[in-house]
């Protein structure tokens, strides 16, 4: 009987802990509200910031002339620039220590590239491999990698195998994919209560003309090169084939942009079957616009791997617009207001966006083109103020209220946000917040979405962190 006692003794002790623990655990997962106070739910709609704008919120910012200008600055900008003291600033060590060096600052059309040294992509490579093999990894399950996991990872991309000159072959992405530092669809964290896939690094949509640069053993996986990446991707999201094909397809004079979360494309007129989405700053080719809808050209892989294209229809409604959008102020709130509580997602996990992620989609949909880093994005353009991030606020302040709302980004190397106004003497942002922070109770709320909130709430949104302030204008 005693022993029985203390059998349910224990067993009480052990459930009051597992309570306890749980409560925990729900504790840190508890999910903030969507309006964050002090905003309110005015504050969630574009017209409630478009009205308060002073001028003409539709005058365009920079022509199409103008942007293309700043795209091509934008591919040999310096990593220097000049703080508000006037001392030089760089991020140099920042782009040359990059983690796998997979992703880059100045942006390149991979299909003007006629070799690549191989011992460079060796290098990236063992980046990886280095990464993965000196830390105690877990997956999706949180249990710890098993060495033969790695190794049979390791042996699947075929290093030996790359010649000391790569001549490339060419391809366009043709379906909305997640570009991977190892060639897996598994889930990689460096710890066990982590989120953050160490893996995932950037996203490439459909049309984006890639280089293929080498392969998996078992032809699976496609390490290539896209405009700002390096990386592996499912072969059967590439379509190989010559180069003026994949120019014809994704650099054509008449397309659509996707100016919403995504967009689905169909196989016919009636919109029955779905053919493929894409996704916010993504453009198709456009055969013919009518009352029916939109007449577009897609990309696909045919069974050989090689590249053709197919009719796919989008309807007359459909959230695009016929080539870039204009650069309005209007037209940049309601773009980014659009993703309004889209869950976050670090380098487009779920197919979802993270900070830079949603900056460089809404820009995309005006044919401005950014990078991946947050620092790539603060860096190209050319207004911005720099300074020391314990500059005292009231001076960031005093610069921010330079700065026009809508068209600018502000941030600091972690995080990347949109400045949209300032009511009653308190200023407001936009911006996918991955980050948490303490109601007045001391409770942990996770935002973990695109939400609206003020420049004082903890985490990448708060100004004391901030370092630039980046205003997109001639």
């Amino acid at each position: 009987m005693k022993d029985l006692l203390k059998v349910l003794a224990l067993c009480l002790i052990l459930a009051e802990t597992c309570a306890v623990s749980a409560q925990a655990q729900d504790k840190k997962l508890i999910a903030s509200p969507n309006i964050i106070q002090p905003a309110n739910e005015a504050m969630q709609f574009p017209e409630f910031w478009i009205s308060r704008l002073k001028g003409d919120q539709d005058m365009v910012i920079m022509t199409p002339r103008q942007i293309t200008a700043l795209n091509k600055k934008n591919r040999t900008r310096p990593t220097e620039r000049k703080n508000i003291h006037g001392d030089v600033v760089t991020f140099k060590n920042s782009v040359e220590n990059n983690t796998f060096g997979d992703i880059e600052y100045h942006m390149e059309n991979p299909l003007g590239r006629a070799t690549f040294p191989g011992s460079d992509i060796r290098e990236k490579l063992k980046k990886v491999r280095d990464s993965i093999s000196n830390k105690k990894l877990y997956d999706r399950r949180r249990i710890a990698y098993q060495e033969e996991r790695k190794t049979e990872l390791f042996d699947s991309i075929d290093e030996d195998s790359i010649p000391d000159v790569i001549t490339p072959r060419y391809g366009i992405i043709v379906k909305h994919t997640l570009q991977r530092s190892a060639p897996t669809h598994a889930a990689v964290y460096t710890g066990q209560s982590g989120w953050l896939d160490m893996l995932q690094k950037a996203v490439l949509e459909t049309g984006t003309p890639v280089a293929v640069l080498h392969t998996t053993k078992s032809a699976d996986w496609c390490y290539v090169k896209s405009d700002y990446s390096y990386g592996w991707v499912p072969a059967d999201h590439v379509a190989e084939g010559p180069v003026k094909k994949i120019r014809s397809l994704s650099e054509s004079d008449n397309f659509i942009v996707a100016i919403n979360h995504k967009v689905p494309v169909f196989t016919d007129k009636t919109f029955s079957t779905n053919f493929t989405d894409f996704y916010m700053g993504a453009r198709l080719t456009l055969v013919k616009k009518s009352t029916a809808g939109y007449e577009v050209l897609v990309p696909y892989r045919r069974p050989d791997g090689t590249l053709d294209s197919a009719a796919g229809w989008v309807r007359p409604g459909a959230d695009v617009s016929v080539g870039y959008q204009p650069f309005t102020r209007r037209n940049a709130f309601e773009t980014v207001f659009r993703l309004l509580y889209r869950p976050y997602g670090w380098g487009g996990t779920g197919h979802e966006r993270d900070c830079v992620g949603t900056v460089r989609a809404v820009y995309g949909t005006f044919g401005i083109w950014m990078s991946r880093w947050t620092e790539y994005t603060l860096y190209n353009a050319d207004t911005m103020y720099i300074f020391p991030a314990d500059t005292p606020r009231d001076v960031k302040y005093k610069y921010l209220d330079m700065c026009e709302p809508g068209i600018t980004v502000c941030g600091f190397d972690g995080h990347v946000l949109f400045y949209i106004g300032k009511v009653d003497g308190v200023h407001y942002i936009i911006h996918q917040n991955g980050y948490s922070y303490h109601d007045e109770d001391g409770t942990e709320l996770r935002v973990g979405r695109v939400v609206v909130n003020h420049t004082e709430i903890e985490g990448g949104g708060n100004i004391n962190r901030w370092t630039e302030l980046s205003v997109y204008k001639p």
